[in-house]
């Protein structure tokens, strides 16, 4: 199914590779002309079928990871968002099993949007031509997952910077900014046992100190 685009919404919302589970009030596209899809089209190949800064959410979930280089559509999703338009992207974790299955070409975790939103801004400002704001990474934990590291007393910011095989998916939420000035902001860190179940801040481990890095170079040095 093709929409016709004389007939298009003005609040323009889509969902890329929505497959048969479009998200509600979005305009679906898919590789596969599915039911429900109103776009088929292959967007490593072909443009999205709309103007420039008409999008005003993009979201997307369970498809950047079907594709070998996820970074190369991020310009044409830019092209197509309004300024202050909001991203949404969900893959598996790349540090969880789910991660591998066939099909899954590329790993993905929070260090990709540090990069483009944090770390390296202005490098990808002039690729995307806009400034995106990562304000959000949420992480999706399954509930004996969650049982289990507090009862062996293991900090769940510590498991996701050490550990495999705690989150089941997660999420980024982003903003679309041009000509933005300020300066990188750091993302917040949630967690949730299911998608769209109650959010919670994730707590910081922040204990290490001068003290305790001599200690441990102590431990595993040899005299």
């Amino acid at each position: 199914m093709t929409t016709d685009k004389e007939n298009l919404p003005q609040d323009i919302k889509i969902d890329i590779g929505c497959g048969g589970n479009k998200k509600e009030g979005c305009l679906g596209i898919d590789i596969m002309a599915l039911p429900g899809v109103d776009y088929a089209l292959d967007l490593v190949k072909q443009p999205l079928p709309f103007v420039d800064q008409s999008v005003s959410y993009i979201f997307s979930a369970h498809f950047l990871e079907h594709i070998q280089e996820p970074n190369l559509i991020f310009p044409e999703i830019t092209r197509v968002a309004k300024n202050g338009a909001q991203l949404e992207f969900w893959t598996p974790y790349a540090f969880t099993n789910a991660a591998f299955i066939t099909g899954h070409v590329s790993q993905l975790n929070e260090d990709q949007y540090m990069h483009i939103c944090v770390w390296f801004p202005e490098l990808w400002e002039k690729v995307l031509k806009a400034r995106w704001l990562l304000k959000e990474i949420h992480y999706v934990v399954d509930a004996q997952t969650l049982i289990d590291l507090y009862e062996n007393k293991i900090n769940l910011d510590y498991a996701l910077k050490y550990y495999k095989e705690v989150i089941k998916e997660f999420g980024v939420y982003i903003e679309v900014q041009r000509d933005y000035q300020g300066t990188p902001i750091q993302p917040r860190k949630t967690f949730s046992l299911e998608r769209n179940s109650i959010k919670y801040n994730v707590k910081l481990n922040n204990k290490s100190s001068v003290a305790t890095l001599e200690k441990a170079i102590a431990a595993f040095s040899e005299a």
